[in-house]
């Protein structure tokens, strides 16, 4: 599969870079974006997806963000998130994501009454929640406990 783009520079044998997929709403739907390390440029990207995966690319376009320093109470400057670069990939077939697993859901929601119960207890020790939301809490866990089991048996 030869291209009219320039190869990159680095020869990618066993690659150890992470492309991370990012869902972004203002895209075309052949348009693809990643979170990519600073170091990689545009011609990387392009041969990486076209020789790793082989995504026919059209075009590529890269942003660099920069590192965001926070300080804290006490006056020390903390990296809140490192630097990192978006490339937003033209693919010539249109692109779709896949559906949310239903276990998502179900961790999604756990995690958001888990986190009500812990702002309880901050409160105070005494503090419980309504009878709604611990049966709710209870069914989750229980629904999640039988996916697990399943899936031990599934692997016997």
């Amino acid at each position: 599969m030869s291209t009219p783009f320039r190869q990159g520079l680095n020869k990618v044998y066993l690659p150890n870079i992470v492309f991370k997929m990012v869902r972004s709403p203002n895209l075309q739907p052949n348009q693809v974006a990643f979170r990519v390390p600073p170091s990689c440029n545009k011609f990387d990207i392009h041969s990486y997806l076209t020789n790793i995966y082989g995504v026919n690319v059209q075009e590529v376009r890269t942003m660099n963000y920069p590192t965001v320093h926070k300080k804290s109470r006490t006056g020390k400057v903390e990296v809140s998130q490192a630097a990192y670069k978006k490339a937003i990939v033209t693919i010539d077939e249109q692109f779709n994501w896949p559906a949310t697993p239903e276990w998502c859901e179900l961790d999604r929601e756990q995690h958001k009454l888990g986190s009500k119960n812990a702002g309880r207890k901050m409160k105070g020790w005494r503090i419980r929640g309504p009878e709604q939301e611990r049966t709710r809490m209870k069914e989750i866990s229980d629904e999640l406990h039988a996916r697990m089991e399943a899936e031990q048996g599934q692997k016997k």
